[in-house]
């Protein structure tokens, strides 16, 4: 008795399979002309080419290989090596059949070795891996009453891509970057970013945004609580964000000497964190944190791009052959209308300089802020400015404050015009 219920399982497996494979090779065909009427629809100019189309009724899966839009004329608009489609066959049949777009509900796409040609660039957009997962449920109307109603459901919107990059970067070519600099600067190796429209709570959520290339990481999210409805009756109540981007190499170098400057730099950081709440119109800092740094940036000239830049710093006295900046470090702190600047400094070949201050900040009206404390220390002043800054004391027969050889601002009063310790003006 065993021996035949496992029998007849076997063969109700089997028949499953293979009335599986031949209502998806049947059905394989009609997506084929479907897919193609649909191009038409999209463009008269367009046509489509596919090799292979594999359709899995029982999985809810779409296989497209070497799927390809071109133009009449032959030129490429999009090219996609392999593309699935997670969806419920009744829902992706329906999408192909209708000539006018009625709803869309969840679905997972997957695209492998993709190019998307970029008209405005005049380039491909190339992609190892693309995967597009929208979970929630739009309809027609939804989308045609967005400027006054937004939809009830909530929507989440999930995309992440591997080994992003330009297929060619003449403008690159033309700024006198070397291959090697292009392929830092244009490879992007992970792209990823989760997007939460919740109607309920009134709320707009990026979630986990994260791009690394072998140049630059970068990562945020963000939150936007709002009143009202619709684009137009929309009210931003309150905004949270943080932003993270870094260099990730030891050091970089980019540009011509002779044409724009050959540039490098060793290291650059930024990072920043806020809230702002909304009266109306006008943002309210509730607190903000940022630091910022740039670490040995130089440039150098030659040829008729250094005789030409010389000429024009001559009155200053600034020379061309050293211009460096080692440090700038910009450290704030926003908190309940109170601004502290501390360990705020820049070391260049032009000068030295270190900030401390401490502001009450009016965000309803900024002209009337006021500089609690502060203290601007200048020091090591290239010679050309240091000659311009005494013709400047000379005509208003006046010092500036000094420590030994350094200048020392001691500021406090309006921000629009602060009161400086023993200067006058």
């Amino acid at each position: 008795m065993n021996r035949k219920l496992l029998l007849i399982i076997v063969i109700l497996i089997m028949g499953v399979i293979a009335g599986n494979w031949i209502y998806g090779n049947i059905l394989a065909k009609k997506i084929e002309a479907s897919l193609e009427e649909r191009v038409k629809l999209l463009s008269e100019d367009w046509q489509l080419e596919v090799d292979k189309i594999k359709v899995n009724p029982l999985l809810s899966k779409l296989q497209f290989k070497g799927l390809v839009v071109k133009t009449i004329d032959g030129r490429d608009v999009a090219e996609v090596q392999e593309m699935v489609l997670d969806m419920p066959y009744h829902e992706a049949m329906r999408l192909l059949k209708s000539k006018q777009f009625d709803e869309i509900k969840s679905l997972k796409l997957k695209c492998s070795e993709l190019a998307v040609f970029m008209e405005a660039a005049g380039d491909k957009l190339l992609a190892e891996e693309l995967i597009i997962d929208f979970d929630g449920h739009l309809t027609k109307e939804d989308i045609e009453s967005l400027d006054t109603k937004f939809p009830v459901s909530k929507q989440e919107l999930s995309i992440d891509a591997t080994e992003l990059s330009l297929a060619q970067t003449p403008w690159m070519n033309n700024l006198g970057f070397t291959p090697e600099q292009i392929e830092d600067f244009n490879q992007m190796e992970e792209l990823s970013m989760h997007i939460v429209f919740d109607p309920k709570k009134q709320e707009i959520e990026l979630e986990d945004f994260h791009m690394y290339s072998p140049l630059l990481s970068l990562t945020s999210n963000g939150k936007l609580n709002y009143a009202g409805d619709g684009i137009e009756g929309m009210e931003t109540l309150k905004t949270q964000s943080s932003f993270n981007c870094q260099l990730n190499k030891g050091g970089i170098s980019w540009g011509d000497p002779e044409t724009t400057g050959k540039f490098s730099l060793g290291n650059f950081h930024i990072k920043a964190d806020g809230v702002v709440a909304y009266q109306g119109e006008i943002p309210m800092v509730e607190s903000q944190t940022a630091s910022f740094l740039i670490e040995d940036l130089k440039v150098e000239y030659s040829g008729n791009k250094k005789d030409q830049l010389q000429a024009q710093t001559a009155l200053l006295g600034i020379d061309v052959n050293n211009l460096e900046l080692e440090k700038l470090v910009l450290n704030s702190n926003l908190r309940d209308q109170k601004l502290i600047i501390s360990d705020t400094e820049i070391k260049s070949s032009l000068l030295d300089a270190t900030l401390k201050a401490e502001l009450e900040i009016n965000a309803m009206a900024p002209q009337t802020s006021q500089i609690k404390k502060g203290k601007l220390v200048v020091s090591k002043l290239q010679p050309g400015l240091q000659n311009a800054l005494s013709t400047f004391e000379l005509m208003t027969g006046q010092s500036l404050p000094r420590k030994g050889k350094s200048i020392v601002l001691e500021m406090s009063g309006p921000l629009v015009r602060p009161n400086i310790k023993g200067f006058k003006y």
